[in-house]
């Protein structure tokens, strides 16, 4: 019996190795695209794209707008909770981030949406900030091309001293929201035009 488990142990272990070391070097792959993407974004200001939920319902209702200076000039007459920031390499979405924020200001999550040429999420990056327990979350998911979640990470910290903190009974976390591809964001269908 001992001699079975030996055996299987000697074939089970290099396996276990093997498959972490897939995954570790995975997340090192998508954490150097992710590097290059925000250098991408950084330098092209003038392929940003501006979408924004222009609903004053619970029904969804996203725009796309021309420049920074026509949503600006919208946001003057209505409360805008929904905002997204796109931009295309090659004419292909690779980078969408996202505010949400409570009509209040009680709080702003800032969700970072990292796309692969082909569609697929690659990175999500989320930091929500809020005066509920005043705390900061900061959350990382990592995901191979078929979707599948590889890796997640989270960090609280106090929104004042930026020092770790655990999350008290005032604390209200908000959902993370997460489109796996960029046919799945919210605005998918303006993208289009």
């Amino acid at each position: 019996m001992r001699f079975v488990l030996a055996l299987w142990l000697i074939f089970l272990f290099p396996t276990l190795i093997f498959a972490q070391s897939d995954k570790t070097r995975e997340i090192r792959q998508i954490n150097s695209y992710v590097r290059k993407l925000s250098v991408f974004v950084e330098k092209n200001p003038k392929s940003l794209e501006i979408y924004a939920n222009a609903s004053q319902t619970e029904k969804p209702k996203w725009k796309k707008f021309k420049s920074e200076t026509a949503f600006e000039k919208f946001r003057k007459n209505k409360e805008v909770d929904e905002i997204a920031y796109v931009w295309r390499k090659s004419g292909k979405v690779v980078a969408a981030n996202f505010t949400f924020s409570s009509a209040s200001g009680d709080w702003a999550h800032y969700i970072f949406h990292r796309f692969r040429e082909n569609g697929s999420l690659a990175k999500v990056e989320a930091d929500l900030r809020t005066f509920y327990g005043r705390i900061s979350v900061a959350r990382n998911f990592y995901f191979d091309n078929n979707g599948k979640l590889l890796l997640k990470t989270a960090q609280y910290r106090d929104i004042s001293t930026d020092k770790p903190k655990k999350p008290g009974e005032d604390f209200i976390d908000e959902e993370v929201y997460i489109f796996k591809k960029v046919s799945k964001l919210p605005f998918a269908e303006l993208l289009k035009s």
